[in-house]
């Protein structure tokens, strides 16, 4: 007859406090995370992740969009109610936001990280249709708080969904980065007009001249060759010498038509003294903008432990009034 196996008694009283803890903690963490669905956020903060001198769409909009707009209470509505998702597809369905994160802390603050779509271009069409254009190629319909001060484009064809267009559209941005990546073009270049698509023409602001440059291939030592000739050569006989300026040639630029002429009596413009004094005046203008955008409002700034801190509009649930640091 086998030997009867003892009970331990002290296994026994182990087996059954692992299972009451355990159950406890179930139990304790189920009605904690009940309690933390019934409650409601406390503020809401709005944050601009590439935030510049204006806000293409103001923090009040963005509420309407993903609070206001669908009816919801948000100081009253229990956190486990709010559709984030849904918060954050109606901000992008604005044509100024790019991206938009939204989600609520252990706080029980509501944060909303916007990222706005940059204008690069302000474009009129044949048809007189206008809108900008930004970095990824999208058309953005004008702002209502703001104009943009960007390179002006005009009798472009519609822009559609076609090679035709995307083609269009990325000579446009080329054409903008080389003109911006130099003050004395970016203040002399009034507006660009297509002539055909991959045929452009520049307007100056200074002088009556037809600028022709073609395609945008060597666009930038076109524009060299160009700056020598103002220099060199109607720095001696004044620009209103010649009505088309052509630079679409390697390494040179053809002027014509020769007309009768007779110098400028002026001889501040003969000695085409404009030319520095754009330089110097962009010059002047990005340094400004550089103490600006280290130290003014609407832009990051680093506070006393170096961390930087993001633009952002803090709603308070409590006061019901929006604070903006």
């Amino acid at each position: 007859m086998a030997a009867k196996r003892k009970i331990s008694v002290r296994k026994i009283i182990q087996v059954v406090l692992t299972v009451i803890v355990t159950v406890s903690c179930v139990i304790l963490m189920a009605s904690a995370s009940k309690i933390d669905d019934a409650k409601v956020v406390k503020n809401v903060v709005v944050h601009y992740n590439n935030c510049k001198k204006y806000h293409s769409v103001e923090e009040k909009e963005i509420m309407n969009l993903a609070v206001y707009s669908r009816n919801i209470d948000i100081w009253h509505e229990p956190i486990s109610k709010l559709d984030i998702n849904a918060m954050e597809q109606m901000i992008m369905s604005d044509p100024w936001i790019a991206s938009a994160q939204v989600f609520v802390d252990n706080a029980r603050v509501l944060h909303m990280y916007v990222t706005q779509r940059i204008p690069v271009a302000r474009v009129f069409q044949s048809d007189s249709r206008s809108y900008y254009l930004d970095t990824t190629m999208s058309i953005m319909p004008l702002s209502k708080n703001y104009n943009y001060y960007t390179p002006v484009f005009t009798n472009v064809p519609e822009l559609k969904n076609d090679s035709t267009s995307w083609s269009l559209r990325s000579d446009i941005i080329s054409i903008v980065r080389t003109i911006q990546a130099d003050s004395f073009w970016s203040a002399q270049i009034s507006q660009i007009i297509v002539d055909s698509p991959g045929m452009y023409e520049i307007v100056p602001v200074i002088g009556d001249q037809r600028i022709i440059v073609g395609n945008v291939e060597g666009l930038k030592q076109k524009l060299n060759n160009l700056f020598v000739f103002y220099k060199n050569v109607l720095n001696r006989i004044g620009w209103d010498r010649y009505q088309v300026l052509d630079v679409r040639f390697d390494g040179q630029v053809v002027a014509s038509p020769s007309l009768p002429y007779t110098g400028p009596v002026d001889k501040a413009v003969t000695n085409m003294n404009w030319i520095n004094s754009i330089v110097e005046t962009e010059a002047k203008n990005d340094s400004k903008d550089s103490l600006i955008g280290t130290g003014g409002k609407g832009v990051q700034q680093e506070n006393g432990n170096g961390k930087k801190q993001e633009d952002k509009a803090v709603i308070s649930g409590d006061k019901n009034k929006k604070q903006t640091k």
